[in-house]
């Protein structure tokens, strides 16, 4: 072919580069007028309304059901501490009364009477489940759902010129905004009644650590008390002429073991008053407070006693 060849070779290159470059050069500008033409059609019409509405709400339904399983999750978990407490601080009652202030009883009683009362209070927890309102359904809020009927939507925008369509999407629009508010303070709602959960559990660990500590205080005035008891035993049999019940007397004890059968004695109303003492509602953040507050008091009162002794 030659010089002539080559030059109709080039000449067909140049023309096939250039309608190459005139195809891409009219997709893209058919592809400009398809998207102004949608952006027209979605302002006449108010889908793009719809369109911020439908996205809002896919948005706030998955933030209330994410926030939602993480609140019964945290609901579950501190309840289940909460009755741990309260079962645990009950068991305390019941051993200081049953148990501990018996053997003391028996123990005192050798050497002078007192009374212990073997009624006891209980605490008990009721769990009570929060109202919550959850994410409407699309059909309670949408006015006009251009994705489930785009035939009956696109009728009645050109048949209305827009009108009809437009003020149907706005008002959609408005009424998922109206659900993220509403889902906002429920959201607020949740996290509050965690706070006051959290701060429940709190005080009743704090509870049942200084009714743990004290039994443990009292258990080992106990030995003490034990000690002293023996002590005039061993003396009474030093003196058998004397009358084991006149010698069995508080005054015959060392003053440091008179110190402490007065300490387990005093040590013994606070306990009695601590484990008497009933929150009237555990469900209320408050009272528990109060109640964790006053405890700490008469477990820093005890433990001044334990420690003089």
């Amino acid at each position: 072919m030659g010089i002539f060849g080559g030059f109709v070779g080039k000449v067909w290159k140049a023309v096939k580069a250039g309608g190459s470059k005139a195809v891409k050069g009219i997709k893209k500008t058919g592809r400009a007028i398809k998207h102004g033409t949608t952006n027209l059609w979605n302002k006449f019409s108010g889908k793009n309304k719809f369109e911020e509405a439908d996205q809002l709400y896919q948005q706030i339904s998955e933030r209330y059901r994410s926030k939602r399983r993480q609140f019964d999750a945290d609901v579950g978990s501190l309840t289940d501490k909460i009755e741990s407490h309260v079962a645990i601080i009950n068991q305390s009652k019941e051993k200081i009364k049953t148990e501990l202030f018996l053997e003391m009883a028996q123990k005192m009683e050798k050497i002078k009477d007192i009374n212990v009362a073997q009624d006891f209070s209980v605490e008990a927890y009721i769990a009570e489940a929060l109202a919550l309102d959850s994410v409407r359904a699309k059909s309670q809020l949408y006015k006009i759902d251009f994705n489930k009927h785009k035939f009956k939507t696109s009728m009645q925008a050109i048949f209305t010129f827009g009108i009809y369509t437009r003020k149907k999407a706005k008002e959609t629009l408005y009424a998922v905004q109206e659900e993220e508010r509403k889902v906002e303070a429920e959201i607020a709602k949740m996290e509050a009644e965690c706070v006051k959960l959290r701060a429940i559990e709190e005080s009743l660990a704090n509870v049942e650590h200084y009714f743990a500590s004290l039994i443990e205080l009292y258990e080992n005035l106990l030995i003490r008390l034990d000690n002293s008891v023996n002590y005039l035993y061993v003396r009474c049999m030093s003196f058998a002429h004397h009358l084991v019940h006149t010698e069995m007397s508080i005054r015959r004890l060392p003053k440091m073991q008179q110190k402490e059968v007065e300490a387990i004695i005093t040590a013994s109303k606070i306990l009695k008053a601590m484990t008497d003492a009933q929150i009237t509602s555990v469900e209320d953040q408050e009272k528990v407070n109060c109640y964790s507050t006053n405890l700490k008091q008469q477990y820093e009162e005890m433990s001044e006693v334990y420690q003089a002794a």
